[in-house]
């Protein structure tokens, strides 16, 4: 460092900045810079922690949990942990998510050939009206309103989601028939991290403390025949090296000192006789430079004086305003936060986890640990096959039987079902070819066809034959993949009478893959992964040459009848399916 510094002076002290005549052209010398800004609107330096308070509606609770949303704020600078005294505290209210409509809707595209010819070609797309309500604030400490209640989607309001373009109806339908549950999902997703991201954006720079990283510039001299070339590129480029020094919680010792020959060389640009020709534009990087470099050294008042010359001197008006700008919004979040550094670190002390919510901290030593029953019944919806979404409540199969699950559900309507005080008349039974789909537990199943070819073992060929089953959606897009539960085997307990059981110890679970376009699901193998990347040319590349294998080596797909045997029955454990599935799954 003191070698720069050194070579700085040496610049300062044997190299004079004359007047030029010769012609001037400067450009932009990139930088990045890292601070951490104050907040607008501080709270009392003793405030460390913020609570979230969720209040949910069934139809969203459906894809998201109140402490999944609660989790997506954030506020730089704090600590989400409930229960603390002296936090500041943001409530959440979401209602219904509702789709009013669905549509297929359509248009017309004429083209014209050479011969005067038109040709109509149409187009169709699936559109969904839907609308959902939720509103939110922000409290502080004293319970003064950091933000008022804010209806941020009001329930009222009509929003609209529409497919891609398909050439028939058909391919419309089947696109929306194939996918209406996760749609939704999406939708619903989408509109809950939008609304969780406004909250955490404007606390970041409202309360928070937001850690930055800026890119900047400072005007560096660009004609290799001026007399001032060297050095200025030199003398820059140092200035732009040691900015790197700068952290959001450090910076160099003695800045003053450090920065000082800087300081000097661009005041002696800043002094040369604008009335010789070409100097108007060295003096005017001269003071945007010291204007910067001020405003970065925290010194917006320094910073101010600068820029203001700008202006008076009607060297750059634009510019100077834009800096005296800055400086002045600077010199106010100083002042509000008694605070004049934007490179600090800011330590948060230890939560109290004993005023934590019990079902965040338990932990125990040499405690037996008893499950609690699974719940009898599961909230949830179900979509019909004229696309009506039905509220209500699933029997719970889906933990002890999920296998019975493939095959139907039992569900009561919430309107039905009364608090559990139902009866027999009430109970809906619905089988894969009934529904469209369902959501239950935020997790999605859509009805698919497959055959289980693995029955072929038990000696029933017929228990071979495709037929839909209900099955979870555990990887969405263009692939999807899905669970499949093979049923248990049967063993016999002895307890007073002969009492078939299920020996859930041998249950197995296959991955299904639905490819675009196909209506049955096959076993996901190393075979049928490479049938679905042989119609995509890149992806299959990538995967012949190892992009998608965990070792990194490429991939021989010819291979010997014991191989080719193991690929049909078996997905290889050195396939990085994830990856493989997003190359797939791009637009």
């Amino acid at each position: 460092m003191q070698k720069i510094l050194k070579v700085v002076t040496a610049f300062l002290l044997f190299v004079s900045v004359q007047s030029t005549a010769q012609r001037v052209d400067i450009d932009k010398a990139k930088f990045v810079i890292k601070r951490t800004f104050l907040p607008r609107n501080p709270l009392a330096e003793d405030v460390f922690f913020y609570g979230v308070n969720v209040k949910n509606s069934a139809s969203v609770r459906q894809y998201m949990q109140e402490d999944e949303i609660a989790s997506r704020i954030k506020i730089d600078g704090f600590q989400r942990a409930d229960g603390q005294p002296n936090s500041v505290t943001i409530n959440m209210n979401f209602d219904e998510f509702i789709v009013r409509k669905n549509e297929l809707t359509s248009r017309t595209e004429e083209t014209k050939d050479k011969a005067g010819k038109v040709t109509k070609s149409y187009y169709y797309r699936i559109k969904l009206t839907y609308t959902l309500g939720a509103a939110y604030e922000v409290k502080s400490p004293d319970n003064k309103d950091i933000v008022k209640y804010v209806n941020y989607y009001d329930n009222s309001d009509l929003k609209v989601w529409e497919s891609s373009e398909y050439s028939t109806s058909a391919e419309a339908n089947r696109y929306y028939n194939d996918n209406s549950a996760s749609i939704r999902a999406n939708i619903l997703t989408n509109l809950v991290n939008a609304f969780t991201n406004r909250i955490s954006s404007y606390l970041r720079y409202e309360i928070g403390f937001a850690s930055q990283e800026l890119n900047e510039y400072f005007w560096i001299l660009d004609s290799k025949k001026h007399d001032e070339f060297e050095n200025n590129q030199k003398i820059t480029k140092q200035l732009i090296e040691e900015m790197k020094r700068f952290t959001a919680n450090s910076k160099p010792e003695n800045v003053d000192e450090h920065f000082k020959p800087y300081f000097d060389y661009f005041n002696k640009l800043a002094k040369l006789d604008m009335e010789e020709k070409g100097n108007k534009k060295l003096v005017y990087a001269a003071l945007y430079n010291l204007s910067i470099l001020s405003y970065y050294l925290d010194d917006p008042i320094q910073s101010k004086v600068i820029a203001e010359r700008l202006i008076k001197d009607d060297i750059d008006e634009k510019d100077g305003k834009e800096l005296v700008k800055n400086a002045d919004y600077l010199i106010d979040v100083f002042k509000k936060n008694n605070k004049f550094s934007t490179h600090f670190e800011r330590k948060i002390p230890e939560a109290d986890v004993s005023l934590i919510p019990k079902k965040n901290t338990i932990s125990a030593t040499n405690v037996k640990i008893v499950e609690a029953p699974a719940a009898r019944f599961l909230e949830g919806f179900v979509i019909t096959l004229d696309d009506k979404e039905v509220e209500g409540y699933f029997f719970n199969e889906f933990v002890n039987a999920p296998w019975e699950v493939q095959d139907g559900i039992r569900f009561i309507p919430a309107s039905l079902f009364n608090d559990g005080k139902y009866d027999k008349k009430s109970i809906e039974k619905y089988s894969p070819k009934e529904l469209k789909g369902m959501a239950v537990e935020k997790k999605l199943y859509i009805p698919i066809l497959f055959s289980d070819i693995s029955k072929l073992a038990n000696g029933s060929p017929l228990g071979a034959t495709s037929k839909k089953y209900f099955m979870e959606v555990i990887k969405d897009g263009k692939y999807k993949l899905l669970k499949y539960f093979e049923a248990p085997p049967s063993t016999m307990v002895f307890s007073g009478s002969m009492d078939a059981k299920p020996n859930l110890d041998n249950l197995e679970v296959f991955t299904i893959l639905l490819s675009p376009n196909e209506e049955k699901g096959k076993r996901l193998t190393t075979s049928t992964l490479e049938d679905a990347l042989m119609a995509n040319k890149v992806a299959f590349d990538k995967y012949q040459k190892g992009e998608f294998s965990l070792n990194g080596k490429p991939v021989n797909v010819k291979r010997d009848m014991i191989d080719r045997m193991t690929a049909k029955s078996s997905l290889d454990k050195n396939i990085n399916l994830e990856a493989i599935m997003e190359e797939l799954n791009k637009k």
